[in-house]
């Protein structure tokens, strides 16, 4: 099947979910964690697997708790030390890539860093998250606006 030519225009996929957010999601870190993958298309709605919320922890705690950039060894170690698994450097490599495509995270010197916003502090991931999700969205927003209603008109003439 030949490729649309518009595909060569893409530059980045965002699988946003629109979720109901109960108070009960905000009590642990994991329900969090579950709800954000999921709302950010980082999982499927029948996801069984659990190991992109373990690669999350692992990074929201190496980088903001113990204020360090984690390498694929230091994350592996975590996610054995505190949820007794053995997650192989292939698949825990798939799950950094699928955040990374994102612009949330960064490689830096075989590293794992939260991508920070210019101008706003180093764990200020609401700013990043702003920066680098929002601003895209939004911008592809004002652009489907923009289409939609030249395709309107253009349907009425």
């Amino acid at each position: 099947m030949p490729e649309l030519p518009e595909s060569s225009l893409v530059r980045k996929t965002f699988t946003l979910r629109t979720m109901d957010f109960p108070p009960s999601i905000k009590l642990t870190k994991r329900s969090m964690l579950r709800w954000f993958a999921l709302a950010f298309g980082l999982i499927s709605e029948k996801e069984s697997r659990t190991t992109v919320f373990d690669v999350l922890d692992a990074l929201f705690y190496l980088n903001l708790s113990a204020k360090k950039n984690p390498s694929i060894q230091e994350i592996q170690s975590y996610i054995k030390k505190k949820h007794s698994k053995n997650i192989s450097e292939k698949l825990l490599r798939y799950h950094l890539n699928r955040i990374k495509e994102t612009n949330l995270i960064l490689r830096k010197n075989q590293s794992y860093v939260f991508n920070p916003a210019p101008f706003a502090e180093r764990d200020d991931l609401k700013a990043s998250f702003n920066h680098f999700v929002s601003k895209s969205i939004s911008e592809t927003l004002v652009n489907l606006e923009d289409v939609f209603g030249q395709l309107s008109s253009s349907y009425k003439k």
